[in-house]
């Protein structure tokens, strides 16, 4: 996420210098969260030149477009994706301009889609055949007139607008004036009606792509801080050119947009980026196959009463808790308040050292807060100032943190993060990192045995084991993918595209062979040293293993059991101590409804307790009773 350090100190002078074409976040997606990319790829004899490690630069820009419809459909299936060919020698657009050539339309990606590009870009289409190139002869000026009417013509509404532009020829129209002006001011025309503008560049073989020299004029109000320095960074590699296109591909958005209380009368406004988020395969939809053609269904949920059967509606229904044996009933608006402790927002509470928020008491992945401007003016200097100042006195700040309309209160730190600038530009952007802290009923005991101490020669065995299997470069998350969303896309791509099923490349498999040669011999010493070794006796913690005595009754129903029962239960003592010790702890800790029937029917036979029926509420009033006596 790229930021402007413009708010720092020298935000000052925001009011005067204000520029009211930039778009901000909030205007950008008024309408709508939907991502809109356009790829405009350039068709002229250089972009089908093959570089000098045998890429041919047009084909590296189809495979770019293929891998962002592949994703799209996985990730923003609502998202618009479409294609642009100019300089070719066909024409297909709605104005008739000449040399520009309308592959796909602004639309959701699909499997045609993907599939007319992979045909393109393994030549069972003729390029030269179907759409030909112009030797250069086209108006960059026309194909913006032609991309802006694409965006323009969209029937649905859409967030945020790109174009991806793929070109190698730094200087086009070089030798006519006119054009090169009319280029640029409806490039200008575009970045007026919310349009971004993405400039993929590519060097042609031996010669390097110079965006001063044209493209400059064009970007300036448009590109990332990231790129400022690195105007020389372009390749024609496709591992490096599609690395670029996936860091601009996700648009940024806002999480949550809320007021910070300061104090009492004094609100700012905050922003809330979620930087980390756990990737799913997403829910499956039902489908009706047997018709003519695979049709999506509607589900449908009705109530039956258990006692009448008749249907029920849903202000007929009440929800219930259960309380000393006693059934609560509450109404849906009466639970919804129950959750609600007030609007949205972030309330100040108090400052802690910076040294008080521990690493356990991150329970959950840290959120980004970035000023808001636009929802309170003077947001941004007063979240500077208050940056600043955390920072300098080394402090965090402890707020009531309510994210939306119906969520939880949290209590959350806010530890404040500078801005760090490198020589490639910003490397750390300047807000909070919101840490979300835990409540006491969070923090639990953990029965960790600590009795048994390994001989200090088994130890020495080990740590051989530990330096030669020491990742020396260390654990890297972004060089191992879940193998099973992997797995999951595949099957997913090969199925819709009628291709053979593709495997994965597993990284999460250990090294057998590699990991023999290095500590195979130590591996081996470990084995030999720990079978000379005895086990240690297990035991139990006995503040864990302490229950209350059996009543006479259940004292005469016990002695009623046979003896071969006896003989049986006496057989594994330290399986029902262990049974004992953990029901004890879950009814301790209140979190007895996590245990299955099958452990609370197993626990109350191991005490001598028929159990009531095989309901999971009963048998957990059962436990519940014979604690508390």
């Amino acid at each position: 996420m790229s930021y402007s350090s413009s708010w720092r100190s020298g935000y000052d002078d925001l009011e005067d210098d204000a520029d009211e074409n930039i778009l901000t976040d909030a205007q950008e997606t008024q309408w709508s969260s939907r991502d809109s990319i356009l790829f405009v790829i350039d068709c002229s004899p250089a972009m089908l030149k093959a570089s000098e490690d045998g890429e041919i630069p047009f084909y590296t820009a189809i495979k770019c477009a293929m891998a962002v419809q592949l994703n799209k459909i996985i990730s923003s299936e609502s998202d618009l994706v479409g294609v642009i060919f100019y300089g070719t020698e066909k024409s297909k657009n709605a104005n008739n301009f000449e040399h520009i050539y309308v592959l796909q339309d602004l639309e959701t990606p699909d499997v045609s889609k993907i599939q007319q590009l992979e045909a393109i870009d393994d030549k069972t289409i003729d390029f030269n055949q179907e759409f030909g190139t112009s030797n250069g002869k086209y108006t960059l000026g026309e194909m913006f007139w032609t991309a802006t009417s694409l965006f323009g013509s969209s029937a649905q509404r859409i967030g945020s607008k790109r174009l991806f532009l793929f070109t190698n020829e730094d200087d086009p129209h070089s030798g006519d004036i006119s054009l090169r002006s009319a280029s640029k001011v409806r490039a200008n025309d575009l970045q007026q009606f919310g349009i971004k503008i993405e400039l993929f560049d590519i060097d042609k073989p031996g010669e390097k792509f110079n965006r001063k020299t044209f493209y400059k004029d064009i970007l300036i109000d448009v590109m990332d801080d990231d790129e400022e320095g690195t105007t020389d960074d372009v390749s024609t590699k496709l591992s490096e050119l599609l690395q670029r296109v996936q860091r601009k591909e996700v648009k940024k958005r806002a999480y949550f947009n809320i007021p910070l209380k300061l104090a009492p009368g004094l609100e700012i406004g905050v922003k809330g980026y979620n930087l980390v988020l756990a990737q799913g395969k997403g829910a499956h939809r039902n489908v009706y196959t047997l018709g003519e053609a695979v049709r999506e269904v509607q589900t449908v949920t009705t109530w039956l009463c258990a006692d009448t059967a008749q249907y029920l509606m849903p202000t007929d229904l009440k929800y219930y808790w259960e309380f000393g044996g006693v059934k609560v009933v509450f109404s849906k608006d009466e639970v919804a308040g129950m959750k609600s402790f007030g609007p949205p927002g972030l309330a100040l509470i108090g400052f802690k050292p910076r040294s008080a928020i521990r690493m356990h008491l991150n329970i959950a992945h840290a959120m980004f807060l970035y000023p808001d401007e636009k929802s309170y003016e003077g947001s941004t200097r007063a979240f500077s100032s208050l940056l600043k100042a955390m920072a300098e006195m080394d402090k965090v700040a402890i707020c009531s943190f309510t994210q939306r309309k119906g969520y939880s209160t949290r209590l959350v730190a806010l530890i404040p993060q500078l801005e760090v600038v490198s020589e490639n530009g910003q490397e750390q952007p300047p807000g909070f990192q919101l840490i979300q802290l835990p409540w006491a009923d969070d923090i639990r005991p953990l029965p960790i045995q600590t009795d048994y101490t390994p001989p200090m020669e088994l130890i020495d065995a080990a740590k051989g084991i530990i330096s030669k299997l020491n990742m020396k470069k260390g654990f890297q998350p972004d060089n191992y993918e879940n193998p099973s969303l992997q797995k999951h896309y595949k099957v997913l791509q090969a199925t819709a595209l009628n291709q053979l099923d593709m495997d994965i490349d597993d990284k999460t498999l250990p090294k057998t062979e590699q990991m023999h040669q290095r500590a195979g011999e130590y591996i081996r010493n470990f084995k030999d040293v720990a079978s000379t070794i005895e086990p240690p006796e297990p035991s139990i913690d006995s503040s864990l293993a302490s229950s209350k005595r059996p009543s006479q009754s259940q004292e005469s129903s016990a002695s009623k059991k046979s003896k071969s029962t006896q003989a049986s239960q006496a057989s594994q003592p330290s399986d029902n101590a262990s049974l004992l010790a953990d029901m004890r702890f879950k009814y301790d800790g209140g979190q007895l409804n996590k245990a299955t029937v099958a452990m609370l029917k197993e626990f109350l036979s191991s005490v001598n307790l028929k159990p009531n029926g095989s309901k999971k509420a009963d048998l957990i009033s059962q436990v519940e009773a014979y604690f508390a006596n």
